[in-house]
């Protein structure tokens, strides 16, 4: 039986692989159509590398099957999403391809309908992206996007995060839980089903976002508005943060004021775990997909954070026991307070 759920777990989790790989070359072949008045991102003629991704895929998958087997995360986190939904985004997802590619060719990042009250370093287009992350545009989109991205694999590698803090906490009871940058939720629905919880807080600076998550979510969750370095909540409030893909999307200065947050909000015994991208020499191989990623996709912080010494700014705000691990093209650490 553990056998077949967990053949069939990597059967639904290659299914995706090929759907959002097809996806991405029809995006990038509507992008080559269109190339006189748009910029595709750079393609990967390396034979070798390619290859060397394409065994690091299976793996991962491999990975999130025999997680599941062994009862760290439910069989629930991979139920395909709505294939009605998924169609009904795929014209979106075609007609902003080329706007994305568009401000792409033109290095754009600043196109933004709406100015919404937020720090200076967020008014701007991510990833290229219509509207950075302020509009319910945006919101439906995102999560198809990323995968599109990472073909499948996004939420595979999110779900290891959720290995590593059970292997390394002693927690015995239902935890208060903030989720920081949660986005529309897609994380979030992933450790629900995979902790027990007293409270579940998701924080994000974009109402739009935020919005989404609750429509898509439904239970015990509470949603907070306010920049991840700049907390409302009282300190020693939550047994377990978390992020995911948060930090690399940060200035220095402001990546540090997050894990001091952190600090001050978890209780005494509580833990910080943060998923994000590999860093710099994490694996050789892929250097060089690190160094065109932020150039592709607008990532102004991307080059500084794969520099970054992710386990000494934990240890400067307080956390000890610090523990570090990547798969694929992330990074993962636990700390405690």
């Amino acid at each position: 039986m553990k056998k077949l759920t967990e053949n069939s777990v990597l059967a639904i989790n290659l299914s995706k692989t090929l759907l959002y790989s097809l996806e991405y070359r029809m995006l990038y072949g509507l992008s080559q159509r269109f190339s006189y008045f748009v910029q595709p991102p750079s393609q990967e003629k390396n034979t070798e590398l390619l290859k060397y991704m394409g065994e690091k895929v299976m793996k991962i998958h491999k990975q999130d099957a025999e997680n599941i087997v062994a009862g760290f995360y439910p069989l629930e986190v991979v139920k395909p999403k709505s294939i009605k939904n998924h169609i009904k985004n795929l014209p979106h997802i075609f007609f902003d391809s080329l706007l994305i590619s568009r401000r792409r060719k033109l290095n754009i990042n600043k196109d933004l309908s709406d100015t919404p009250d937020v720090p200076d370093y967020l008014k701007r287009n991510y990833h290229f992206q219509t509207d950075g992350y302020f509009s319910k545009d945006s919101a439906k989109i995102y999560e198809h996007q990323v995968e599109v991205l990472f073909s499948g694999t996004a939420a595979p590698m999110r779900r290891m995060l959720i290995k590593l803090i059970k292997q390394n906490s002693q927690f015995n009871r239902p935890l208060r839980i903030l989720e920081l940058g949660a986005g529309v939720g897609t994380a979030s629905f992933d450790f629900s089903k995979s902790f027990q919880f007293e409270s579940y807080t998701l924080n994000d600076i974009s109402k739009d976002y935020l919005d989404l998550a609750k429509e898509r979510l439904s239970g015990k969750f509470e949603y907070v508005q306010c920049a991840a370095e700049d907390l409302t909540m009282e300190d020693e409030s939550f047994d377990l943060v978390f992020s995911v893909y948060l930090f690399h999307e940060l200035p220095k200065a402001v990546r540090e004021k997050v894990l001091s947050e952190s600090f001050r909000v978890l209780k005494k015994g509580g833990m910080v775990a943060i998923c994000d991208s590999i860093q710099k020499d994490d694996d050789p191989k892929l250097n060089q997909v690190l160094e065109k990623f932020p150039v592709d996709y607008h990532e102004p912080f991307y080059k500084d954070y794969t520099l970054w010494n992710m386990q000494e700014g934990l240890e400067k705000v307080g956390f000890n026991s610090v523990v570090s691990d990547f798969k694929l093209l992330s990074k993962y650490w636990v700390a405690k307070k």
